[in-house]
Parts: structure tokens; sequence; C-alpha cells
């Protein structure tokens, strides 16, 4: 079977390890970088194809890769607690970020309350990727401490208003339609960073402890192969001076674990 990413990226069965990656670790710029070294260091291929995490798990369910790299915490445990996943280890970390025109809020929950309650333009994932994920949760913990009144449907959980745009796409195009219509988003900060050049919204960072965003490494089971176990001990060391090193415009877009 084979898999086609967005940039034309295949995976196949000839490929010495099959990646399902968050589609941010290949808009940065990063995952390219590290395979590239990794191959340099290693008789090993890697391939990938970039999704949303839910996408991503779905085809570790399926058995059509031998690993994953994702960044959905409880989706993740999920997995493994139904038997699809060996183990998950965490090799980088970065926040997620709010981008808007403008905005003078001090935390994320003020901004997503500012967006409810002037109606603002906001546009989602909608594809249960990690972000939307992260996205849900914040609405959902609005609803219990502010009473915002939310429905759940086929774009999962969200608030009730035609401001309120869900796209079912990736990071960069929900970047691009936020943009063009003026409207705020949530955003990893490696994916934020790549189009901020591009766009007029401006990047807000908040220091709450929900915007961390962790990103995992797991072995599908069943799938997982000797390329798969050396390209986790490559990402645990010279992968993390590698991340570490990596810059978008001078700012880091991930980093390290001292521990795993």
């Amino acid at each position: 079977m084979s898999l086609s990413g967005c940039f034309g990226t295949s995976v196949s069965q000839e490929a010495d390890v099959r990646l399902a990656t968050t589609t941010s670790m290949r808009d940065s710029g990063l995952l390219d970088v590290l395979i590239e070294e990794f191959t340099s260091l290693h008789d090993h291929t890697v391939e990938y194809v970039a999704v949303g995490t839910g996408a991503a798990l779905r085809l570790g369910e399926q058995g059509d890769v031998d690993a994953l790299i994702v960044h959905a915490p409880d989706r993740e445990q999920e997995f493994l607690d139904e038997g699809y996943g060996l183990n998950r280890t965490s090799f980088a970390w970065n926040s997620f970020v709010f981008l808007a025109p403008s905005t003078e809020t001090t935390s994320i929950a003020e901004a997503f309350l500012e967006v409810v309650n002037r109606s603002s333009c906001f546009v989602s994932r909608g594809d249960f990727s990690g972000t939307h994920e992260k996205e849900q949760a914040i609405w959902r913990a609005l609803n219990e401490t502010h009473a915002i009144e939310v429905v759940e449907d086929q774009n999962g959980l969200h608030p009730i208003g035609e401001w309120y745009h869900s796209i079912g796409q990736g990071m960069g195009a929900t970047i691009n339609m936020a943009d063009e219509k003026r409207c705020s988003t949530l955003s990893d900060r490696g994916t934020a960073l790549k189009f901020q050049s591009q766009i007029d919204l401006q990047r807000y960072e908040y220091n709450d402890s929900v915007l961390f965003n962790p990103y995992s490494f797991i072995p599908v089971t069943g799938m997982a192969n000797e390329g798969t176990q050396l390209f986790l001990h490559y990402l645990q060391n010279e992968g993390q001076i590698t991340t570490e090193a990596f810059s978008i415009d001078g700012e880091r877009p991930f980093f390290v674990y001292d521990q795993p």
C-alpha cells in the first residue's frame, strides 16, 4: 500500500521506516532536516505521510505505518490502552499559540472568551488533529467555567455562531484562511513561525500550562522493526542536538527534553 502526503511524499513497503506524522513537524521544516541527518548517519530510509494526529492514529490502527509522531496525549493514551502502540516517547515540545488581527488579552481563556463575546471570526482546523483536540479542550473548559454555549457535531465540540468556521484542513490552510478573512485561530508554534512572514495576523503566546504541546514517537504494535527503534534512538540522541539548533527566522519552533 502506498500513502501520499501533501507534498507528494509517499510511504511505500520498501521504506525501512514508514512514518505517519503530524503536519506541524513537516510544515516547520524540522522533520526533513531530521530525516536527512538520520539517513546520512544510518543505512536506513524513512518515508512519511503528514496528516492530522487523528488520521495518523487511524493509520497506526490499520497497520499502514511502522511508527507515529503525534501530539494529542489523551488520544495517544487511548491508542496505547487499546494495544495499537508499544510505548510513547516524548522527544520534543513547544506551545500552542493564538493568531489574531489584534488582542490585548493576557491568557488563552481570555482570548477565546473575547472571540465569543464579540462574535469574532474564528477558523478551526476541524480535522481532529492535535491542534483541534486542544481547541476543543479550551471550548469545553470555558463551557464549564463561563457557561458559554457549545454544541458537539461532526465538526467536534465548538461554540455556536456563524462566525465559527470549521474547515477540516491542515494548519497551513487554516492559517491562510484566517489571515484572508481577518479571523483568529489556534496554531502550533512551529507552523505559526513558518507562516509569520507571509501573513498579517499577530502571534500571541501565553504562559498557560494548558498550551503545553508535547510531541511523541509511538512504534506501532506488530509493525515496529529495527529501523523504527534506530530512528527513535536517533531522535533521543543526535536528533536532540539538531532539534535544539533548528530555527525559523532566528526563533526556535521546538524544544527538547532532558529526560524524554
